[in-house]
């Protein structure tokens, strides 16, 4: 009965992870496996059995349960890092609607009759017999030469990988394998990756050009905005301005906007946005990288502006401990953290306050922060209401919605964004009160897409709403968003860059040369090489964002199922064209990972 549920489940599973290749042989190797596993359970004397057996079935339901609504959200199956992450799992919890549908639930429907029916099993247990075991003996060689037959035969048509990275067991027992092994690397790696390290080394020696030192002891004040996407810029809805602050400030003959900008986050979402902006590192493959790496040493904007005497003060609407902040933001270079305990408020929307009282109230801080000395400061704020599942109280709902948008989330989420609009143009109007606003440089972008383009509910909304197929290179295009006071700008740039470009970008507009640690981004306003991106998460590793197209690596990890597309077009792109930009994603993205794991930004200073 159970290797027939489990058949079921395996079915059912690879329909909500979308397996598109070789379906069939993960789905009989994994029920091969669990064939295998429970004939050997059962071969357990007495009543105990029946407990192993029932919590292999349990586990291995609750497995298929995470791992369903795991991909919904990040396009990957989970790894055992996730486990370690499970205090920060509020996010989940919020979400859990969004996750979950049918078809994952299903997975865990028929747990409490199992449950029974081996309680009863227990209760009424008869010695087996001979020809009972005989018969369990015979399921046990069979599953196993069936198994070892499964996969010579993939091995032997090349489609072994394609199996073992979408099937649960092979992934898992994987995923534990690289966990053991990460911290052994063999001399002859070490070596390779310092030399390519001294080539990433030379990224740091910005030039001079465009925009140099228009910001030199100038404030600089950096908001990340919760969910922001760059379609919502400039865009009306039933004739409403959606972002009308943002969209008046980009018309500024004093802003530069960036609008063929990406996203560059990890498992750690709004941390990990803040940290690559920062530092112009990769995020962590693993964990969240402040809560994995928050030991290390760095040397990011604030570190570099505080080298110059500015005082660096970050912001944040949420408890100082999420997601470990309050540990990590000491090595990060900040020197206060302005965090939920800080403020007064009095309601909570989502994660906590609302962005009007957070950024009211931060107002009143960089006042103060102003006032420490003659010295500029470095001001990084981090919004909070505009997060998923973006419901807001009724009173904050300003855009009338067509009806087919209302209660969806699609309308929930252009509520939340046109509502912090709002609260960014009284934020704005608050500080050329205080006379701060026209003595320093702000910048603005969006932390990671808010409607994600491999849930099919946001998929289909998002690509009725665009009038074109919604893919990863709308979801993980966000705004960056520069005003200098006092500059002739008001230039529309389309370089295509990322969150690591941040870094460099800002220091080269600030007039401060980089001249310790290591940067994986570019100055966006003066580059000497064509700019990519390398997503490190949500797409597969190797996958690469051009200014023309995006090359889509296959999630089974063999390149000849993988998929290209042209931006303009939305047509199909010979894939075959970008196997050397695929090899410098992953080179890309280990060598960072390498300096997360040995702590190198410190023998750089």
């Amino acid at each position: 009965m159970l290797e027939l549920l489990l058949l079921i489940k395996f079915i059912i599973f690879t329909g909500v992870i979308r397996v598109e290749h070789n379906r069939i042989g993960v789905i009989l190797t994994s029920f091969l496996i669990s064939v295998v596993i429970l004939s050997l359970l059962k071969r357990i004397k007495g009543k105990r059995r029946y407990s192993y057996i029932f919590g292999f079935y349990g586990v291995v339901s609750l497995l298929l349960l995470i791992n369903g609504a795991y991909f919904t959200q990040f396009n990957t199956l989970t790894s055992v890092h996730v486990i370690r992450q499970i205090p920060q799992l509020k996010t989940v919890g919020d979400n859990l609607k969004m996750l979950l549908d049918f078809r994952k639930i299903a997975l865990l429907l028929e747990l409490p009759v199992v449950y029974l029916y081996f309680r009863r099993l227990r209760r009424n247990h008869d010695p087996e017999n001979k020809d009972t075991l005989k018969y369990r003996q015979n399921v046990l060689i069979a599953g196993v030469v069936a198994l070892a037959a499964l996969i010579q035969f993939f091995g032997h048509t090349g489609q072994l990988q394609s199996v073992a990275s979408q099937e649960l067991y092979f992934h898992h027992a994987m995923d534990m394998g690289r966990a053991i092994v990460s911290e052994h690397k063999a001399a002859a790696e070490v070596l390779t990756m310092e030399d390519r390290m001294e080539r990433v080394r030379i990224r740091r020696n910005l030039v001079e050009g465009n925009y140099t030192g228009i910001g030199r002891d100038k404030n600089l004040i950096v908001i990340q905005v919760e969910a922001l996407q760059d379609f919502v810029i400039g865009r009306t809805y039933l004739g409403q301005e959606i972002t009308p602050n943002l969209n008046r400030l980009i018309k500024s003959q004093s802003s530069l906007y960036y609008d063929n900008y990406f996203q560059q986050v990890g498992k750690g979402n709004t941390s990990d946005a803040e940290f690559v902006s920062n530092n112009s590192l990769y995020p962590s493959s693993g964990e969240p990288t402040f809560m994995e790496y928050a030991e290390n040493s760095y040397y990011g904007l604030p570190w570099l502006l505080r080298d110059n005497g500015y005082t660096a003060w970050a912001f944040h609407g949420n408890e100082r401990e999420y997601w470990n902040r309050d540990v990590a933001y000491v090595n990060q270079g900040w020197q206060r953290f302005v965090a939920e305990d800080d403020f007064h408020f009095t309601e909570e929307v989502g994660f906590g306050m609302k962005d009007e009282d957070f950024l009211q109230q931060s107002a009143e801080y960089i006042q103060e922060l102003d006032k420490v000395d003659e010295n500029p400061f470095y001001a990084f704020l981090i919004t909070l209401t505009s997060h998923t599942p973006f419901v807001i109280p009724e009173e904050d709902q300003h855009l009338q919605l067509k009806p087919e948008h209302t209660g969806t989330i699609l309308g929930d989420y252009l509520q939340s964004v046109h509502y912090t609009d709002r609260e960014l143009g009284r934020f704005i109007d608050s500080l050329k009160e205080r006379d701060i606003m026209e003595e320093s440089v702000l910048a603005i972008y969006g932390d990671h897409f808010g409607l994600n383009a491999v849930n099919e509910i946001d998929k289909e909304i998002m690509t009725r709403y665009l009038q074109v197929e919604y893919d990863f290179d709308h979801m993980m295009n966000i705004p960056l968003i520069i005003n200098i006071p006092g500059e002739n700008l008001g230039i529309r740039i389309s370089t295509i860059g990322s969150q690591l470009d941040f870094y460099p970008t800002m220091a080269n507009i600030m007039g401060y040369p980089i001249e310790k640690g290591i940067i994986f981004g570019r100055d966006l306003n003066n580059l000497q090489t064509t700019n990519y991106v390398y997503p490190a998460s949500f797409m597969p590793l190797g996958s690469v964002i051009t200014e023309q197209e995006v090359f889509e690596m296959s999630r089974d990890e063999v390149y000849e199922h993988s998929r290209a597309y042209d931006r303009i077009t939305r047509e199909p792109v010979d894939i075959e064209k970008f196997k050397n930009l695929y090899n410098r994603a992953i080179q890309e993205i280990t060598i960072s990972n390498y300096i997360l794991e040995n702590n190198r930004i410190i023998s750089d200073y």
